[in-house]
């Protein structure tokens, strides 16, 4: 099978990891998880990093069962890297450009053959700008924040606040700004539901995949 990558990206919480979740789960998609990448790369040299010890890691990515997998050493990782506390160290690394680097080197290696979706802030304009499908997701603030309070049973008012703040942060980064990729097909999320966004995607997916191959 040739490989088709799909890209999607989007403020935060316009819904970008759950459709690539559905897409790799009904669809048959391997799902790239490069968040996952970074909180590899703070687990693995936590304080200790600079471009030089990270460009001598050994962080391999395995598939087992259409399941993505970090390995360090040969020993795999990955269920080690899902807490909090990661998490939010990995925020803050991204932001590096010698860490973005090594994460999106690591990134366009994988996909070599099947079906890949990738989601995040500058999938399809950086790390993979020739994708075959992209997608952008977007909403208003305000049903961003709606569906986060409810995800964390939040106060709706302190997690706008913070959605809005995370916006302006977001697209006024010096390094990987949110940008709508050159060429990609919006949609606007607010008011609809998961499954009908997933609908709207997959119509996409199938057209573009079948015109791809007709």
């Amino acid at each position: 099978m040739a490989k088709f990558v799909v890209t999607i990206d989007g403020p935060a919480g316009s819904g970008k990891s759950t459709i690539a979740k559905l897409l790799a789960k009904r669809e048959g998609f391997i799902h790239i998880n490069s968040g996952a990448l970074y909180r590899a790369v703070v687990y693995i040299l936590g304080d200790s990093l600079d471009k030089d010890s990270l460009n001598g890691v050994d962080l391999k990515i395995e598939y087992r069962d259409g399941n993505f997998r970090i390995l360090h050493n040969g020993i795999d990782i990955t269920e080690s890297l899902k807490t909090e506390a990661l998490g939010k160290k990995a925020s803050n690394v991204a932001k590096l450009g010698f860490v973005r680097d090594f994460v999106n080197m690591k990134v366009r290696a994988i996909p070599k053959s099947g079906k890949f979706v990738i989601d995040g802030r500058d999938c399809g304009s950086v790390i993979f700008p020739d994708a075959d499908l992209k997608i952008f997701l977007t909403a208003s603030p305000e049903e961003r924040a709606k569906r986060r309070a409810e995800e964390i049973k939040g106060d709706f008012e302190h997690v706008l606040e913070e959605i809005k703040n995370r916006d302006e942060q977001d697209m006024k980064r010096e390094i990987a700004p949110l940008k709508k990729p050159e060429g990609a097909y919006e949609i606007d999320t607010t008011g609809l539901g998961i499954e009908e966004v997933f609908r709207i995607v997959v119509d996409l997916v199938r057209r573009v995949y079948g015109n791809r191959d007709s």
